[in-house]
């Protein structure tokens, strides 16, 4: 053959079920591929000929497929193996040619020479070149017209070790002393663990606590560790005047290693201390372990300036009390937000600026709404109150009283917080336009309800579209509208028999029975609970659209065949079930019925009394099915016959005269 391509690698991605993967150029064995599974992250294997995954076509031009080993066919199959080898969705299949470097055609002299050993042994170094630029491709290299002389370095692997490659004054490679800083300007010093305010010595760098964490100055001094004074640098650091608690961060990372920093945020100002700097500083994360002496990078990165925040500045007092605040501080009549109506507030701001004349007109407008309030925290925009302002504004002595309606806050002010006070006024109330013109009367109409009214023989019409009318009679027929009866919302029941009713699977009580009590007369459904051992029955109902979907209350009809004179109790829970919500969900808490004794009498009918409210759990809303379980309780009863259940009378409240 003649070697007419030069790929050597194909990849494809797995997806879990998929086990033939194919390769597009010739091998001459099954052992000339690498496959090479990349995950979804960047981690590569590699994977085992004939353990893995098998080869086939070695030795055709066009190539042919690597079977990945799954446990599915028979073991006689090549690709079958106990354990599944296909790869994953998500992971990447890369087959590539990767032949030894030998030469295994022998050349023996006065034998014929074979064409095709001879193009064969071509193709294989053909190949090898190929793996070989292949190769090449993926490396770091200069280019040919570059002029590094030196692309090799001696330096050993002691001297390497925590070190970062770079390039000399020549432009050839070496390897660079130590690891820098990563942003800002920087300088090294050496790190002690002493914690004394005093300066550090010569080149060295201190904190107050040798737990990072818990540090809150550090000791720098003038000098860094080659004799160079940073001191001008170092008391730059709290140059950001407007940003006083946040002027920039410093961080202090190890030599040689890029895992151990700390990071403190400037909170303060410096202080320039004899030889040495003072530096306020807050904590904010570290990594690794400092050691006594060792070499450390410091770098620091300004912050931007505060912008201004609109309004006028004031501190906070939590006193409630009406009077002056005091020069350049406000406060509320209540410390609950939502309860303040009043804020007093003085006649000069903070910084010493008289504020009474414009404050006073914050509720001039004729509109009922004069303007919004907006009061926040300086130093932290997440703490604020939102007023809007009702009235007009009391001119009291040193202050003024502005009267508000709370609408939204957040968090609490501290005592001396610092405050900025911004108002947002409305525009006036505009002029009452001309009355209109006088309406021809109309005819005179039907009664329209509003309000409670007294009506006799009286046409009604509803106040609005939907709305109920409530009808209250004085006469003895009651709420009768042209000899109809008019529903009204209200208490409503639903008779559930036994006949309705079916055994739980788990502690059910007897199947439905007929019972004659004599011919000709009553037969009865009946469901039979035992006297000795809590039995269940359920049954569901779906209750119409006007209930209000509240509490519940039933009624048990039961009666017993014996004359045994032991009370009986009844309990029932439910559950409301709505659409495409699973109805494997627990029933409520059940609720008992109060103890009923028997009459003594056999088959006499027994009514107990309504039972208090019965909570259905769920969350029953429009369209629910509601579920119920229902049993004796024996543990509270007296009854040792079987008790026979008829049914029960369930009541329910609506909120609306019909389901339309």
């Amino acid at each position: 053959m003649t070697v007419s391509t030069t790929t050597i690698k194909n990849s494809a991605s797995g997806n879990g079920t998929l086990h033939s993967f194919a390769y597009g150029f010739k091998i001459f064995a099954d052992g000339d591929l690498d496959v090479i599974i990349r995950s979804s992250t960047g981690t590569e294997t590699v994977k085992t000929l004939n353990t893995h995954y098998v080869v086939t076509n070695a030795g055709t031009d066009s190539g042919g497929n690597v079977l990945f080993k799954f446990n599915t066919g028979s073991s006689g199959d090549a690709h079958f193996s106990s354990s599944d080898f296909r790869p994953a969705s998500g992971e990447t299949v890369l087959i590539r040619r990767s032949l030894t470097l030998t030469q295994s055609t022998d050349y023996v002299a006065n034998d014929p020479f074979a064409a095709e050993d001879h193009e064969t042994a071509l193709d294989r170094l053909t190949f090898i070149t190929q793996e070989i630029k292949e190769e090449l491709d993926r490396s770091f290299k200069v280019s040919k017209t570059n002029t590094i002389t030196t692309p090799e370095f001696t330096d050993s692997a002691a001297t390497r070790a925590s070190k970062t490659l770079g390039f000399d004054s020549s432009g050839n490679l070496t390897t660079v002393a130590d690891f820098l800083p990563i942003g800002g300007d920087a300088a090294q010093f050496t790190y002690s663990t002493t914690t004394t305010d005093a300066d550090p010595g010569s080149g060295f760098i201190r904190f107050n606590n040798t737990t990072l964490s818990s540090a809150s100055i550090a000791y720098v001094d003038d000098n860094e560790i080659n004799g160079t004074d940073v001191s001008a640098w170092v008391q730059s650091f709290d140059d950001v005047a407007g940003n006083a608690t946040n002027r920039g961060r410093i961080r202090m990372s190890k030599a040689n290693t890029l895992d151990t920093w700390a990071v403190f945020k400037v909170s303060g100002a410096n202080t320039n201390a004899s030889g040495y700097n003072k530096l306020a500083l807050t904590y904010i994360d570290t990594a690794g372990t400092f050691a006594n002496n060792d070499k450390v990078f410091l770098s620091f990165v300004a912050s931007g300036e505060d912008g201004a925040i609109p309004g006028y500045y004031y501190k906070f007092a939590t006193s409630t009390t009406d009077g002056d605040p005091g020069a350049g501080v406000l406060r509320f009549n209540h410390a609950t937000y939502a309860n303040v109506t009043e804020i007093y507030i003085d006649d000069a701001d903070s910084n010493g600026g008289a504020t009474q004349a414009d404050t006073a007109t914050w509720g001039s407008s004729t509109s009922t709404i004069k303007g919004f309030l907006h009061i926040v925290d300086i130093n932290d925009s997440t703490t604020y109150a939102r007023f809007k302002i009702t009235a007009a504004v009391d001119d009291e002595t040193g202050y003024n009283k502005i009267t508000v309606v709370h609408l939204a806050s957040n968090n609490t002010f501290s005592a001396d917080d610092e405050l900025s006070v911004h108002f947002t006024g409305v525009g006036l109330k505009g002029d009452t336009g001309s009355t209109g013109p006088t309406g021809s009367t109309g005819p005179t109409g039907d009664v329209s309800l509003a309000g409670t009214q007294t009506l006799t023989n009286k046409t009604l019409t509803a106040p609005k579209i939907n709305e109920d009318v409530a009808l209250t009679s004085t006469a003895t027929e009651l709420n009768q509208l042209d000899g109809t009866v008019a529903k009204t919302a209200g208490k409503e029941s639903i008779w559930v028999p036994a006949g309705a009713m079916y055994p739980s699977t788990t502690n059910g009580c007897s199947a439905l029975t007929q019972v004659e009590t004599t011919a000709l007369r009553p037969d009865l459904k009946v469901l039979d609970f035992a006297a000795a051992a809590d039995d269940f029955a359920q049954f569901s109902v779906a209750f119409p659209k006007s209930w209000n979907e509240g509490t519940i209350t039933y009624q048990p009809f039961w009666t017993v065949t014996g004359t045994n004179a032991g009370t009986v109790v009844w309990q029932l829970g439910g559950i409301a079930v709505t659409s495409d919500a699973t109805i494997n969900t627990a029933f409520g808490t059940l609720v008992a019925t109060t103890a009923l004794a028997h009459s003594t009498t056999s088959n006499d009918l027994m009514v107990s009394a309504e039972s208090g409210a019965v909570t259905i759990a769920g969350s029953p809303s429009t369209d629910d099915v509601c579920f119920f379980q229902i049993n004796n309780d024996t543990s509270a009863s007296g009854q040792t016959g079987a008790v026979r259940l008829l049914g029960i009378k369930i009541f329910f409240t609506t909120d609306a005269a019909n389901d339309a």
